[in-house]
């Protein structure tokens, strides 16, 4: 199995050499990183241009946002599978490939994806072992977590007219429409920064217009009226809070975990 590991980017600064360095570590050498920048100044991606590791694939062009970067990428790839990195992302540990490469995933018509730890609040939060809708209408897996079999993109890419949310489009697109496999794999794939495009509060409003479109688009009034009660009588708003907060969190994804065993029938 082969992988191409996709970092789009904009003066990433040092956050660029972080994301390489660990995939560069990865035990499991059968990889490509593509590189996909929009053009940077900061002098970041200079040392990427022409690298001698030829598995490092340095390409720049513009683009109209990071969808359309990603887009651009997966035609650049040859791997089996794909996963998009963002600068400061990195693999959870060197084992990450490995792990993947011995999952004997099928090569079409998948998507795999793991649990993420985000650095902000130091803690890992567990992805539920199935797909579902209720899971597409709350919280789906974090993108960089996230293992696409290359047709899966390649067939259908992201819709560039979203700006924040085209990520969870594709995955909603991908459950209802096309039917995808999905795949858990049981272990930790990323270590998340956080704080990037998305999470800024300026983004806030269009992010939640963004979310409200898509699932207007893939669920209807009444099941968007029940998992919208669900939600609130399960406080998903206090869950969130403690999810976010570094003193909180970890305790937080320990019960989460828990549940999370239970419900797959194991010993919490």
């Amino acid at each position: 199995m082969t992988f191409s590991i996709i970092v789009v980017c904009l003066n990433p600064g040092d956050g660029l050499k972080t994301t390489v360095d660990s995939v560069l570590a990865q035990t499991y050498g059968q990889y490509e990183i593509i590189i996909k920048d929009g053009g940077s100044t900061d002098g970041s991606v200079d040392g990427y241009v022409n690298h001698p590791d030829l598995r490092i694939k340095y390409h720049s062009c513009k683009d109209s946002g990071i969808y359309d970067a990603m887009n651009q990428a997966v035609k650049l790839s040859s791997g089996d599978y794909i996963i998009f990195l963002n600068s400061g992302d990195s693999f959870f540990d060197a084992k990450v490939l490995e792990r993947v490469s011995e999952a004997d995933l099928p090569k079409d018509n998948t998507i795999a994806y793991g649990d993420t730890l985000f650095k902000l609040y130091n803690s890992v939060s567990k992805a539920p072992a199935k797909i579902d809708p209720s899971v597409c209408y709350r919280n789906i897996p974090c993108h960089q977590a996230i293992f696409y079999s290359t047709d899966t993109l390649a067939e259908r890419g992201f819709d560039t007219q979203y700006r924040i949310r085209g990520d969870y489009e594709h995955f909603l697109n991908a459950f209802f429409e096309k039917k995808r496999n999905f795949r858990y794999l049981g272990f930790t794939v990323c270590s998340y920064e956080g704080g990037g495009f998305s999470e800024k509060k300026s983004n806030v409003k269009r992010d939640k217009a963004e979310r409200g479109q898509i699932v207007r688009k893939y669920f209807s009034l009444s099941q968007r009226i029940r998992y919208d009660l669900f939600l609130a009588l399960t406080f998903h708003k206090l869950r969130g809070a403690l999810a976010r907060n570094e003193k909180t969190a970890g305790a937080y994804q320990k019960v989460k975990s828990a549940v999370y065993g239970l419900k797959r029938g194991n010993k919490a």
